[in-house]
């Protein structure tokens, strides 16, 4: 079956929401023009994430305009919109105030602020994952997507065969999609975050991590290397960018193949 790309989500600001878009130019070095282009800080200009903040920044609501130069953000029933590029201060102000310490937006416009920098193209997940994620733990299909936040997500996949896209330990596996070539680097690992309702930021089911691991465990794809990373709790693959591919540009339809 054709593996194809159905959906791509860049993040313009980290631990936030996503913007959906049809295409999107790779970038070297980096990944994704305008994922994790933005980032929260403290005052002491430690990089803040959805794993360092309270649950509440899970429930914040970001929709963009203008490709991500515009955003509206929400808590509740406050909401406002800002200019990423012309309303600093205010931003910081909306944060700080949330969070009644100093939080300061920080820019990276050539490499993003991505997690892992052996690791820092866009994660690939398949919409059958996706689907049996949620239909197994029992989470909405889109709230699934919330949770696990995957770049490119990919149809003609079975439920977990995306795990073929990468190696044991320091063997990445070489695929493309379209014109763009990538390593697969490893199963990602997952922190609390999926754990979270997005809409509420309390843990939304018991025992979450428990219930993820055990179906991966159950539904191991039989050229899986997932075995030899330490656990099962893992979803979508982390890969990288091969040499050479800046300014290449992938868009919804492109064909994978593994090289």
């Amino acid at each position: 079956m054709t593996l194809q790309l159905e959906h791509i989500r860049i993040f313009p600001i980290k631990s936030l929401d996503p913007l959906e878009v049809d295409h999107v130019q790779v970038i070297d070095g980096a990944g994704l023009a305008g994922d994790r282009e933005y980032a929260l800080f403290n005052g002491r200009g430690n990089l803040l994430t959805a794993k360092h903040l309270d649950s509440k920044i899970v429930s914040i609501r970001a929709a963009y305009q203008d490709y991500g130069r515009r955003v509206c953000l929400q808590f509740g029933q406050e909401s406002r919109e800002f200019d990423l590029e012309n309303d600093q201060s205010e931003i910081e102000a909306w944060f700080s105030t949330l969070w009644s310490y100093r939080i300061t937006l920080n820019r990276n416009s050539k490499h993003g602020f991505q997690d892992d920098q052996e690791a820092s193209g866009p994660t690939v997940l398949s919409c059958a994952s996706l689907e049996s994620v949620s239909y197994n733990i029992g989470l909405e299909l889109e709230e699934t997507r919330r949770r696990f936040r995957a770049n490119l997500e990919f149809s003609g996949f079975e439920a977990f065969e995306e795990d073929m896209l990468y190696g044991p330990p320091g063997k990445p596996r070489r695929f493309r999609v379209g014109d763009v070539e990538f390593l697969g680097i490893n199963p990602c690992a997952r922190c609390v975050v999926p754990g979270l309702d997005s809409r509420t930021g309390k843990e939304g089911l018991s025992e979450f991590r428990k219930k993820l691991s055990l179906l991966r465990l159950s539904q191991i794809h039989p050229q899986t290397e997932i075995a030899r990373y330490g656990n099962y709790y893992r979803l979508a693959v982390n890969t990288r960018l091969a040499p050479s591919q800046g300014g290449k540009q992938l868009s919804i339809g492109d064909v994978l193949t593994i090289l």
